[in-house]
């Protein structure tokens, strides 16, 4: 079934499962039958995103060929090819090392592992990097898709991709109280300078735990290598990079983006209502609104689906177009499992344009084959190592987040 239809099946099923409640009284069978409901509308967007999410990712890659095969005066077609073979001598070596490659295939490797030996020593300011495979742009390109499906919020987030790992030099200013003035005939204008500033946004160094491998399982044809270790490779640095983007502090790691959004309303109790989410909204500028979108935990969503304005009409409104997303309160709504719950004094729903934050990857993803580590237990190991950074430069006017106040009492 295809997403469009799936899309409409969900609708439907939310549609019913409010017609459940719209009255002035729900008993408990109508609100079970609800959450029931609810549960299956879940798992349809799970699948509605498993299939948008590879499609997109599919059309992303294909574009990404294309833009290296012009910059390198070649067809898309031949760039694949070319691309291709890249892979399959990275795969070859990650099944044997260099002792599975001969001839041209064992120079194409050692000169990508000799690139990724020099591209650390090059972008670290510390000495006794370990050398690594510096793997294709492919393979890489793979790699990013699957940790932005593992972690969603990087797709609203401004990447950034840079050659190196120095510190990068971002200018801040906010403009917004700036104002024209009427003046007669031959006046001189008076001037009133930008108030530029300067904040940088660094890289640090990230490496995923190990990765295991038994001899025997490689040594099955079955087993798609590049596929495993991509995929482990995603699910290990998405756990840091959600958490280290959501909530980082800033301090030998990135910013998070709820650490650095500007604090809005506050909520009177630990629930949040219809005003709160107004108060919200309008706590961002109205110069930063174009393209602002809410962000929460799947667990304060559930808490705020059953929502209504004050003319009874639901705040949610699930999309039934393909590659957009749910509507919360007439704006999208993205879910980021690292974000808060709700609790007195979190930051648990923030709203914004998200491409204020940004997020940084310092090309040249490497991974490093252990063949002697784990020889007695008959496995190889592999980990991976790279550099990312995030934050919002300046002050956090153009996010802001509702913070829940106390319990009612406390």
């Amino acid at each position: 079934m295809r997403s469009k239809e799936l899309r409409a099946k969900r609708a439907k099923l939310i549609a019913d499962a409010r017609a459940l409640i719209n009255g002035e009284t729900v008993t408990a069978e109508q609100s079970a039958q609800f959450d029931a409901m609810m549960a299956e509308a879940d798992e349809l967007k799970a699948r509605i995103d498993r299939i948008e999410t590879a499609d997109a990712a599919e059309a992303e890659l294909v574009g990404q060929i294309a833009a290296r095969g012009e910059q390198e005066g070649r067809g898309t077609d031949e760039q694949r090819d070319r691309e291709t073979q890249e892979v399959r001598v990275f795969g070859a070596w990650l099944r044997g090392g260099m002792d599975n490659l001969s001839g041209e295939d064992r120079l194409f490797a050692m000169r990508q592992a000799q690139l990724g030996t020099e591209l650390r020593a090059a972008q670290s300011t510390q000495t006794g990097q370990a050398g690594g495979y510096l793997v294709p742009p492919l393979f890489e390109n793979q790699l990013l898709v699957a940790l932005k499906a593992y972690f969603t919020a990087l797709d609203l987030f401004d990447e950034i991709p840079t050659a190196t790992g120095a510190p990068l030099p971002w200018p801040t200013n906010d403009d917004t109280s700036a104002r024209a003035k009427i003046i007669g005939e031959n006046t001189t204008i008076s001037t009133s300078d930008m108030k530029f500033g300067i904040s940088s946004i660094l890289a640090y160094l990230y490496a995923t735990d190990a990765v295991l491998v038994p001899w025997t399982l490689m040594q099955d044809s079955f087993l798609d290598l590049d596929a495993f270790l991509r995929g482990a490779l995603a699910t290990r640095f998405g756990r840091t990079l959600a958490d280290d983007l959501t909530n980082g502090t800033g301090t030998n790691m990135p910013q998070g983006v709820c650490t650095a959004a500007g604090v809005g309303p506050t909520t009177a109790t630990v629930a949040i209502g219809y005003d709160d989410i107004l108060d919200l909204q309008h706590s961002v500028d109205p110069a930063y609104r174009q393209g602002a979108s809410f962000m929460l935990n799947d667990m304060t969503f559930k808490a705020l689906r059953k929502l209504k304005d004050n003319e009874g009409r639901p705040l949610w409104s699930p999309s039934i177009a393909a590659g957009a997303p749910d509507m919360f309160a007439g704006s999208p709504l993205n879910i980021n499992q690292s974000m808060p719950d709700i609790a007195a004094g979190n930051k648990a729903m923030l709203f914004g344009n998200f491409k204020n934050y940004k997020f940084r990857n310092v090309k040249g993803l490497s991974v490093v084959r252990l063949n002697e580590r784990y020889a007695d237990a008959l496995q190889t190991a592999y980990f991976g190592y790279a550099r990312f950074g995030g934050g919002v430069p300046g002050a956090g006017t153009a996010i802001k987040a509702l913070q829940t106040g106390a319990p009612t009492g406390g």
